[in-house]
């Protein structure tokens, strides 16, 4: 019964072809066209009928309304066929209490956002819910693939929030700061960091999944806070070592103030403004002689390098001074900058000389104070 059932439905979409080949002008063999391709099961290739039908009659209301219903029992289908899951506990991290994003599962079978997970090992190394020693790194999180694609289906909005949530932790936007509250770095100087403490452990991981930049800021002794004023560092070199800590090489760049900060998970975020020396118009008579000034500057600053490493060489205590990395007076700002970083400064001196937004007091101070240093051997 099922055969010859089928042979008639093959029959009358025979039909119905024939009829649109010889009155395609009309919407209604477009019709009879989609009924005998649905008795068939052959669900798109009934839409595509309507819709050429439709290209004959865009008015045609029995067209749209079959093409209507078509969609509305098609969609109904596929709904049946693939469900969607509950929102259980099963799919919620038991750290943050939210929907899992990047799922890791620990070797004792416990799943959690890989980003808590990290954290949460910041405080010790084993599992957060059953207490077993986790012997994984911070470089073996593999993320649970399978676990993470059926999240995204299931609950596609729910997922597009934690994910903008994640970016906005690791971007923290043009005008947003993580700080990392230590020393006064000034633009053009390098140094090495041991970042041990689990609240900057878990800020430099976010960091070095974004923009590898952070804010270095110190304390400032005249009020016991905070200074108003930092420099924004690039992580040239970032190493993990087995124990949690990072190993990272870092260089000043960009200087800001701080509008107002606040704590983050531990470390202080801060909104900022960056702001720089008072420009001087290209071309200026003031411009040329600050370009001159730095030339100069520039001399000096040669031999004082090269006295120091003929003074300090017997005694083995030379620090490595490149002088092919001095930046081109063409750039006064940089070069003063430069130049400050020859000497062994106090913060508070420092934290003065970052403030400061005149160039050519710069470079003059700086002189003064290499002159000083040369002469009293307080090198840095």
């Amino acid at each position: 019964m099922a055969l010859i059932l089928q042979h008639m439905q093959r029959l009358a979409l025979k039909d119905a072809e024939k009829v649109v080949t010889t009155h395609g002008n009309s919407p209604r063999p477009y019709l009879l066209k989609a009924y005998a391709l649905i008795l068939l099961e052959r669900y798109q290739e009934a839409r595509e009928s309507l819709l050429a039908g439709l290209q004959v009659d865009p008015l045609s209301h029995i067209l749209q309304t079959c093409l209507s219903d078509l969609d509305r029992s098609t969609n109904a289908a596929a709904r049946a066929r693939c469900p969607r899951l509950d929102r259980t506990d099963d799919f919620e991290c038991t750290l943050c209490f939210k929907l899992l994003f990047e799922p890791v599962t620990t070797p004792c079978g416990h799943t959690f956002c890989r980003s808590c997970l990290h954290q949460a090992m910041d405080h010790g190394n084993k599992c957060p819910m059953c207490r077993t020693v986790l012997f994984i790194g911070p470089r073996t999180y593999p993320i649970s693939v399978t676990l993470s694609n059926i999240i995204q289906k299931n609950f596609p909005e729910e997922y597009a929030e934690r994910r903008s949530e994640h970016e906005n932790m690791t971007y923290a936007g043009i005008d947003l700061m993580p700080l990392f509250v230590m020393d006064v770095v000034l633009p053009c100087q390098k140094m090495a960091l041991n970042i041990f403490e689990p609240r900057y452990r878990l800020m430099v991981r976010r960091i070095m999944e974004g923009n590898h930049r952070m804010g270095m800021v110190a304390i400032d002794s005249a009020t016991g806070t905070i200074a108003d004023c930092g420099c924004e560092v690039e992580i040239l070199e970032c190493e993990p070592l087995p124990d949690g800590r990072f190993y990272l090489e870092v260089e000043g760049s960009r200087r800001f103030r701080i509008l107002r900060s606040w704590d983050e998970d531990g470390y202080r975020v801060a909104e900022i403004e960056w702001f720089q020396d008072v420009s001087l118009p290209e071309g200026s008579q003031e411009r040329r002689d600050l370009i001159e000034r730095a030339n100069e500057a520039s001399e000096l600053a040669r031999a004082y390098i090269r006295r120091t490493r003929e003074t300090i060489r017997p005694v083995g205590r030379a620090r490595h001074f490149d002088l092919e990395s001095i930046p081109a007076p063409q750039d006064p700002e940089k070069f003063s900058f430069w130049l400050v970083n020859l000497i062994n400064l106090r913060p508070s001196d420092k934290l003065e000389l970052l403030r400061l937004c005149d160039t050519r007091e710069r470079i003059s101070l700086s002189l003064r104070l290499l002159g000083n240093a040369e002469q009293g051997c307080r090198l840095q």
